[in-house]
């Protein structure tokens, strides 16, 4: 789920500017999107709710995110997500191979210099078997959006001793919906987050007037899941993401898995960075996965690069039937 908000800084006059908001005007400018996650694949419900209960599994998900370390007042994000097919969870049962429904949860925190955005949501997808092969299903999250900024965290540049911008706090409904299609080695899906355009209002001081959205923004996943042998799978995707009034944004990586229990893989994300990851699995409930984004963009000189885990522990059917690409997400 990149943040997405526009701000248009209507009377200046003051010197005075915040940090953050030097970081926020870069962001509009280059992605304009919720926070950035590398990890879409091991923590699939950042992009898009209608995959919630397509795997014959129960699952939560734990992920952390460091962006452009060393870079003061940069993002730093946390996410907690669980989905399951509804079967599974109430009756135990598996009815995967079927038609069936998929309920979750997500939160996320999202620290950025002065402000911090936190999310809550409940989340429902219904798959629909299509044929013998595919599947078809549509999902959405429905909950809460906090917006909230705290002056004593505000980085400033000319005079330490004045504020731009007062404590505030914002809470709104926001909705997200999804598309996914997808069948043992083949997976596509589309989202669109922030659907209710939000406003936020700010608190002004000193003569500065600013405005501010959240943006309805959308992404595109594709992949597949290529078995090269008895052990060894290879996983190419990819994701495009867009918002209003800012370029594309789009990944290409390439995951290889042996076993089920070791991969690694590497990504490139345009205009941005190159990053790697790598993971295994224990006990084959517990996975563990970690990456590193190494920096190309104008940002470089000033950061050392972002560093992401996701945890997740699964507890599968005792079926298994799936008709997804199993383990690619």
């Amino acid at each position: 789920m990149n943040l997405s908000h526009t701000i248009e800084s209507k009377i200046i006059r003051n010197k005075t500017v915040a940090f953050l908001f030097i970081v926020f005007i870069g962001i509009t400018g280059l992605a304009q999107q919720n926070p950035q996650f590398s990890q879409y694949l091991q923590n699939p419900l950042v992009l898009n709710p209608a995959i919630i209960g397509a795997e014959d599994i129960t699952d939560f998900t734990l992920g952390y995110r460091n962006q452009w370390t060393g870079f003061q007042g940069a993002p730093r994000t946390a996410t907690l997500s669980f989905q399951s097919p509804t079967a599974l969870l109430f009756s135990g049962k598996s009815n995967i191979d079927k038609s069936h429904s998929g309920i979750g949860a997500f939160i996320y925190t999202d620290d950025t210099g002065p402000i911090n955005r936190s999310g809550y949501y409940l989340g429902y997808a219904y798959h629909l078997k299509a044929s013998e092969e595919w599947y078809v299903s549509l999902g959405t999250f429905v909950g809460g959006n906090q917006f909230r900024f705290d002056e004593s965290d505000e980085i400033l540049i000319d005079n330490p001793n004045d504020i731009l911008v007062q404590n505030f706090s914002t809470t709104s409904l926001d909705i997200s919906a999804g598309l996914y299609i997808y069948s043992k080695h083949l997976f596509m899906g589309m989202a669109a987050n922030q659907l209710l355009d939000n406003e936020i209002s700010y608190n002004i001081q000193n003569g500065v007037l600013t405005s501010g959205k959240l943006n309805r923004n959308y992404n595109v996943l594709i992949g597949s899941r290529v078995e090269i042998d008895r052990d060894w799978t290879l996983i190419p995707a990819g994701v495009l993401k867009t918002v209003i009034n800012a370029p594309v944004q789009w990944d290409m990586n390439v995951k290889a898995e042996y076993q089920n229990r070791l991969w690694g893989g590497i990504s490139y994300r345009n205009k941005e960075s190159v990053y790697a990851l790598a993971g295994f699995r224990l006990w084959n409930s517990l996975s563990i996965s970690y990456s590193y984004d190494y920096p190309i963009s104008e940002l470089r000189s000033n950061q050392s690069g972002s560093h992401e885990i996701v945890i997740s522990y699964k507890v599968f059917g005792k079926g298994n039937n799936c008709g997804c690409a199993v383990n690619s997400l």
